[in-house]
Formats: structure tokens, sequence, C-alpha cells
């Protein structure tokens, strides 16, 4: 990590000695005549391309394929078929991943509210002055590790079915 104290000021110093350096070759530069040595640019003119036309086709320009597109055989066979699983069959498994999804996403909500109910009686328990509040926390706290575990799962099965989505070619709008 580097500390902001000593690079502003190395920066400042940087940027100073390179607009120096402009300067003083700027000023240089304008004193002095261009080089003579640079041969002058060839300009080509619409003459020139007259003069070439004839021999247009020995640049490729005219040539044809072989084979024409339309008609080539495909080496590989389309995606869909080659492993058999279309459209059908990606939003059958869609439907089966949502379906996964939203009971675990029902559990952590079920999860949540117990902890949140739990927190809300330790807090009016604590307000009273009541001591023994420990095993609660405790309950509270394995409760926490679930959800969080459960999250863990939520987002693993969704990046494995994404993974798998992606690995055997299934489109988005399948999925949907």
């Amino acid at each position: 990590m580097t500390n902001r104290s000593s690079v502003l000021p190395l920066g400042f110093g940087l940027s100073a000695v390179l607009c120096f350096a402009g300067a003083s070759s700027g000023a240089s530069s304008a004193d002095e005549t261009p080089p003579a040595s640079r041969p002058p640019v060839r300009v080509y003119t619409n003459e020139d391309l007259a003069r070439v036309h004839p021999f247009r086709s020995q640049t490729g320009v005219d040539q044809r394929p072989a084979i024409a597109v339309d008609t080539r055989e495909s080496s590989k066979p389309p995606r869909s078929e080659s492993r058999g699983r279309g459209e059908e069959y990606w939003r059958r498994e869609a439907a089966k991943q949502r379906e996964r999804m939203s009971a675990l996403v029902e559990q952590a909500e079920t999860l949540r509210a117990r902890i949140a109910e739990r927190e809300q009686a330790q807090r009016r328990r604590g307000s009273r002055g009541s001591r023994g509040s420990a095993p609660s926390t405790d309950a509270t706290t394995a409760m926490r590790m679930r959800l969080l575990a459960l999250e863990r799962r939520m987002h693993q099965l969704e990046e494995d079915f994404a993974d798998r989505t992606r690995r055997e070619g299934a489109l988005p709008g399948w999925l949907r």
C-alpha cells in the first residue's frame, strides 16, 4: 500500500520535470529547420488509379469461392442437436431450479424472521435487566450460522446451474 503523502510530491515533481523538458525542447525545435533528408510523400491521384485498373483482377478482387457458402456441408451438427437438449429440456430444468431456489429462499426468510424475533425478545429482556441471556444468544448464533450456510448453498446452486447451462450451450432466453 502506498502512502499518499509520499506519492503526491513525487507526482508533482515528475510533472514539473516533464513540463520543463517539454518547454525546453519546444523552444529549440522552433529555431531548428526540419531535416532535408526526408523524401517527399507520394500522393496518388485518379490518373494513378486509372493506370492500375487493368491489373485489378491480380489482387484477388474478382475471385469467387470454389464452393458456394450455402451448399457447404458443416462438419459439426448444430449444438442443440448434438446434445439432444433443446429449448423444452432447458425450460423444464430452469423451472426445477426456480422451485429449488424458492424453497431455499422461503427457508432463509423463516430463519431471518426467527432471528429477528429472538433479538427483539433479547432486547426486551435486556431492558428489564434480567440475566441469563447467554443460552438464547447461543441459539441465535446457531441460527445465524444456519442462515449463512443456507445462503452459501443457494449461491452455489445458482453458480452450478449457470455453469452447466453455459457449458451445454443453453440459450439465455430458454432459462427465463
